[in-house]
């Protein structure tokens, strides 16, 4: 399934990428979403003007039916690896399951424009889920997670980046 994810962050944009950098962040949406727990940063840095970031998620909800017999729901942890590019404001994200690896492929291009209330994020991809009878109702499954998840965050973020600077907290 092709698919493009808009979602406008009420923040500016040089604050929206430099708090995608902070353990803080992904520390604060624990509370954020009821199936997905609070991303964990494994690791993020800048090298020649690319942000590169490694953040892994863990399913926190339920599966039913003939999806619960494929796979173990305690086993649902993938990381999503991605590249900015910090002068073009455009990169690549790429899902890596932690398990299953071959029955999910997903990946994309990630954009961040400014607009006149924030920062417009813009996400087009390819999801595939590869588990005969049930793969393309998991598609829609994961999508519909995958976009509640990045509405949720934009949320967040705006939050995050309109803290008051002098709470201690490095930005």
């Amino acid at each position: 399934m092709q698919f493009t994810v808009t979602e406008t962050i009420a923040a500016p944009r040089d604050a929206v990428v430099r708090a995608l950098a902070e353990p803080g962040y992904y520390a604060g949406l624990g509370d954020a979403s009821t199936s997905v727990r609070a991303p964990e940063l494994l690791s993020a840095g800048t090298v020649d003007g690319r942000l590169r970031v490694r953040v892994r998620y863990a399913f926190a909800g339920s599966i039913t039916g003939p999806a619960a017999r494929v796979v173990d729901v305690d086993k649902l942890t993938w990381v999503i690896e991605t590249t900015y590019d910090t002068a073009s404001h455009r990169g690549t994200l790429v899902v890596v399951p932690d398990h299953y690896v071959g029955m999910l492929r997903c990946d994309g291009t990630l954009a961040l424009d400014e607009a006149d209330d924030g920062t417009l994020e813009t996400v087009v991809g390819r999801l595939d889920v590869r588990v005969p009878l049930v793969g393309r109702s998991a598609e829609r499954a994961i999508f519909g997670g995958f976009t509640t998840q990045l509405a949720r965050e934009a949320v967040a973020l705006a939050a995050w980046c309109a803290a008051d600077p002098s709470d201690g907290l490095t930005r």
